[in-house]
């Protein structure tokens, strides 16, 4: 297994955290990306790389007919009972285990940059069906906070996005239609902050020394800004056509 896929697989070892500690995706960001593919109620749709199902019930919520999958069965067992209206299915972004053009659009929410993108891409299009398209999204750190600002050399986001442009899918396959970024805000501290960043791959595959070592600096600085603060959070959201 290459390193890149040991890291994706990594959260597994830490699915009941992962479920506790990460972010739902903002409604105002996934109703976008819905209407952006022209989706409407009850139209079938895949979350790929779903998780403990983040994303999942953002689309439940909306109304849509979710079929979530992913590979790992910790997290798979952890949304089962988050999103028990979902009956997920363990598979890969690579070999996706539905029919040909068997769903209405497919959305993939912290996920994409794990995927191997010459495999995952035109599976992507072969279980989407014509006139159908794909939707990405991330929650990420905002550096316009002074915290965030402060931590990021610190947990390894400073200066960049979740994504790299030139991976964004493309022809033959898909068309981007658009995209957007959603701000939005919660309530956090110190223990909360670590808690988070824990669950990162970042941090899952470090050696315990570095780990505890970067861990308690975060929660030294993160504590300066008291025991409860807002955490600002930004979310990128593609949204992408079908081709052919």
């Amino acid at each position: 297994m290459s390193d890149r896929a040991a890291r994706s697989r990594s959260f597994e070892s830490v699915a009941a955290e992962y479920e506790r500690h990460r972010p739902e995706y903002p409604e105002e960001a996934v109703r976008w990306a819905a209407g952006r593919l022209g989706l409407g109620s009850g139209a079938r749709v895949l979350d790929i790389g779903a998780g403990t199902g983040k994303l999942t019930r953002g689309l439940v919520a909306l109304g849509l007919d979710v079929v979530a999958v992913e590979p790992g069965a910790p997290m798979l067992d952890q949304l089962r009972a988050a999103v028990p209206a979902v009956a997920p299915l363990e598979g890969r972004a690579e070999s996706i285990p539905l029919p040909d053009e068997s769903v209405e659009a497919a959305f993939a929410g912290q996920a994409y940059h794990w995927f191997d993108r010459e495999r995952a891409v035109p599976e992507l299009h072969r279980v989407v069906s014509a006139g159908g398209g794909l939707a990405l999204l991330w929650n990420w750190w905002d550096e316009r906070d002074p915290l965030q600002r402060e931590l990021g050399p610190i947990v390894g986001y400073a200066g960049h996005e979740p994504y790299w442009e030139e991976a964004l899918p493309n022809e033959p396959w898909f068309r981007e239609l658009g995209r957007t970024v959603v701000e939005s805000s919660q309530e956090s501290g110190p223990d909360a902050l670590v808690a988070h960043l824990s669950t990162t791959s970042m941090f899952v595959t470090m050696e315990a020394d570095d780990r505890g070592r970067r861990l308690a600096e975060v929660r030294d600085i993160a504590s300066r800004y008291g025991e409860r603060f807002a955490f600002p959070r930004v979310t990128y959201v593609f949204a992408f056509e079908r081709l052919g």
